[in-house]
C-alpha cells in the first residue's frame, strides 16, 4: 500500500500529524529530519553549520532514494525544504499540510525555533514561507487545512486516502 507523505512549512504539524496518523492507521511513521540526524549523528542545525544547506539537501536526496526503495505502507513526514529541492513523488501519496504563517509562529516556542536554522530571522522565514507555499501546493496531490485541530486534520487526510484506496 502507498506511503502517505506529509509536506508543509516547518511548524505546520508534519511530525505531530504523522505520529497521530500512524497510530490511527496502524502504520510506522518516519520523520526524514530524524532519519538524517540518526544516520549522521548530528542535528539538522549541526549539519547546516558543518556542511551547509547544500550538504543537508544532498543527505535529503540520499534519504529519498533509500525510502523509496525500502519503505512502503508508512507515514513519511518530510522536512520543510525536502519537496522544494528534491523530487519526492517516488515516496508516495503527497499531502500538503497548509497552515497560516501566524498559526505556525504561534505553535513554535523559542526552543523549537532554535532547532530550525532557517527560522532564525522571522522576516526571512515569512518570505521563505510565501515562496515555498506555491511549490507545496503544486507538488501535493491533496491540500489539507492544517490550521484546524488534530482530529479534524486526521479526518480530512483519511477521507482523501480512503476515497482513493477503499478497503
Amino acid at each position: 500500500m502507498a506511503n502517505i507523505v506529509l509536506i508543509g512549512f516547518m511548524g505546520s504539524g508534519k511530525s505531530t500529524i504523522g505520529a497521530a496518523l500512524a497510530q490511527r492507521m496502524g502504520r510506522f511513521v518516519i520523520d526524514t529530519d530524524l532519519l538524517i540526524e540518526s544516520s549522521t549523528g548530528q542535528s539538522v542545525a549541526e549539519i547546516f553549520a558543518h556542511r551547509g544547506e547544500q550538504g543537508f539537501r544532498a543527505l535529503e536526496s540520499k534519504a529519498i532514494a533509500w525510502l523509496s526503495a525500502n519503505v512502503c505502507n508508512a507515514i513519511i513526514a518530510t522536512g520543510g525544504g525536502m519537496p522544494i529541492f528534491n523530487d519526492i513523488r517516488p515516496l508516495g501519496e503527497i499531502y500538503y499540510l497548509q497552515s497560516d504563517f501566524e498559526t505556525i509562529t504561534a505553535r513554535l516556542d523559542s526552543a523549537q525555533r532554535a532547532k530550525r536554522p532557517l527560522f532564525s530571522d522571522e522576516t526571512k522565514a515569512r518570505e521563505l514561507y510565501e515562496a515555498r507555499a506555491k511549490v507545496y501546493a503544486k507538488v501535493a496531490q491533496h491540500t489539507i487545512d492544517a490550521n484546524a485541530q488534530i482530529p479534524q486534520i486526521l479526518t480530512a487526510i483519511l477521507a482523501h486516502f480512503d476515497a482513493k484506496h477503499p478497503a
